[in-house]
């Protein structure tokens, strides 16, 4: 449908009015619930979401993320549950962010904020990224993951421009 042309769903109003108005939507929940609505909601939300939250790294997969939001703005990846922190899940579990990090280096051009939490990190994840999108990423919180040291952090440091990173 293109702009100016009104939807029946709608009520008669054109789809750059519900373009404005879902962009104001900051919850999840409700995003989800107006993407539900038509086809042309859906698109909508496609295109002007800019924060997604992954609450286990494996529900999806990254190819799928980048297909159904191209233009996103932050991501946070959520890894092992979150029994892991009081050790209920073996070490080796999963959670490992590499596929991730390929797929964000890769796609995800607009990405400029990055959260990982409880999440198998490594080195060469970390470098990859700091030389993908070392320029564009203006905040990188890594959230009680494992796997990396000072030296995947001194890629950071080296190619990201104003990154802040916050450990806990």
């Amino acid at each position: 449908m293109e702009d100016g042309k009104v939807n029946k769903v709608s009520g008669g109003m054109p789809d750059t009015v519900f373009e404005c108005v879902i962009s104001y939507i900051d919850d999840a929940r409700d995003r989800d619930a107006v993407s539900l609505v038509c086809r042309r909601w859906y698109e909508i939300d496609k295109t002007t979401r800019k924060h997604v939250t992954i609450a286990l790294c494996y529900t999806t997969t990254p190819q799928m993320l980048w297909r159904r939001f191209q233009h996103l703005e932050s991501l946070k990846l959520k890894g092992k549950p979150r029994a892991a922190m009081f050790n209920l899940i073996p070490e080796d579990w999963g959670g490992y962010v590499t596929p991730w990090v390929e797929e964000i280096s890769r796609s995800f051009s607009c990405l400029k904020a990055l959260h990982f939490r409880r999440m198998i990190v490594m080195d060469s994840d970390l470098e990859l990224l700091a030389h993908s999108r070392g320029r564009a990423l203006q905040s990188l919180k890594i959230d009680r993951c494992s796997g990396f040291s000072t030296d995947g952090l001194l890629h950071v440091g080296r190619f990201c421009r104003f990154v802040i990173i916050a450990f806990r």
